[in-house]
C-alpha cells in the first residue's frame, strides 16, 4: 500500500500492486450488486485486469477505505481522461463500492474528498461519475447530489 490518509474513523490508502487482489474482490462485490446489463468477470479475470491496470502508469488508480479495525470497508477506482470539453485532463469516478454495514457512515463521502484531491494535485478540470438509472439507484444519486454532482440521468460531473 502506498500512502495512506487517516481520518476519524477510516482510513484511505492509494492502492498500490500488492492490494490488486483485494481491489478485486472490493470491485467484484460491486458489480455483482449494481452491474445487471452483463455477466461479473470470472474471479481469475477481474484479478488479473486490476493487477495489469495498477502496475500501468498510473492513468488507473485504486483507493481502499479501511475502518479503525484494519477491515476494508470501501473502494474506488478513478482513471485519467482527456476531452476539449473537459479543457484537458478530467477523472472519472469508474466503481465506488462501501460494505453494506458501513454505508452512511462516512466511507463514500471520504473517498470522493480523496479523490477531489487527487484531481486538484493532477490538475483536472473535473470529476465524472456514471451511476444506474431508475430509483432503485435514488439513494445513489443522492448521494453524488450531496457530494456536488450534477447532469441528467446517470451521468454526473463536479467541477474542481
Amino acid at each position: 500500500m502506498k500512502e495512506a490518509v487517516a481520518h476519524a474513523d477510516f482510513t484511505i490508502v492509494e492502492a498500490g500492486e500488492n492490494d490488486a487482489d483485494l481491489v478485486a474482490i472490493m470491485v467484484d462485490r460491486l458489480l455483482r450488486e449494481v452491474a445487471q446489463w452483463r455477466e461479473p468477470l470470472s474471479d481469475e479475470d477481474i484479478h488479473r485486469v486490476c493487477r495489469e491496470l495498477l502496475a500501468e502508469d498510473g492513468r488507473f488508480q485504486a483507493l481502499l477505505a479501511f475502518d479503525g479495525a484494519r477491515r476494508p470497508v470501501g473502494v474506488m477506482t478513478l482513471n485519467e481522461a482527456v476531452a476539449l470539453y473537459a479543457n484537458g485532463r478530467f477523472g472519472i469516478i469508474m466503481e465506488l463500492y462501501v460494505v453494506p454495514d458501513a454505508r452512511s457512515a462516512g466511507v463514500g463521502e471520504r473517498l470522493v474528498a480523496e479523490a477531489v484531491r487527487i484531481g486538484a494535485e493532477r490538475g483536472w478540470s473535473l470529476l465524472e461519475v456514471n451511476i444506474p438509472d431508475g430509483a432503485e439507484w435514488a439513494r445513489t444519486r443522492a448521494f453524488y447530489d450531496r457530494e456536488g454532482f450534477i447532469g441528467a440521468g446517470g451521468f454526473l460531473k463536479r467541477e474542481l
